[in-house]
């Protein structure tokens, strides 16, 4: 039986949104790497503003999801793009500080408020 994806991918005008669908641990770690892969091979082909991640619906992520983060904002900035996080839960927003994250992406509380972020209609410390 195939496994439900770990990211669902949207368009927002100029925005991209990947909400991810459950909690992440390193367990999914392959599934991470190719998903997260597959957006870069995206957003190479065809350039945005930013990137929203989502977290609406994973209370828990692991240090493979926030490789994939890292990754994903290395591509985004080097093509002047923004990554923005959104609906961290407050374990999210522990393991963004314990990793040192919390002070390179701006955390929104709403999907809306990080799409304008993201598309650079609104400002957003990280």
């Amino acid at each position: 039986m195939k496994s439900q994806p770990v990211f669902t991918i949207s368009r927002h005008g100029d925005v991209l949104v990947a909400a991810l669908n459950r909690d992440v641990g390193n367990f999914a770690e392959a599934q991470i790497v190719g998903e997260m892969n597959r957006l870069v091979e995206r957003l190479k082909a065809a350039p945005v503003a930013g990137v929203v991640v989502d977290f609406e619906h994973a209370a828990y992520f692991g240090s493979t999801m926030l490789e994939a983060l890292r990754l994903l904002w290395t591509h985004l900035r080097t093509a002047g793009s923004r990554l923005v996080l959104c609906c961290v839960s407050d374990v999210g927003h522990e393991i963004l500080e314990v990793a040192h994250f919390d002070s390179v992406w701006p955390v929104s509380p709403t999907r809306e408020e990080a799409i304008q972020v993201a598309s650079g209609k609104a400002d957003a410390a990280p």
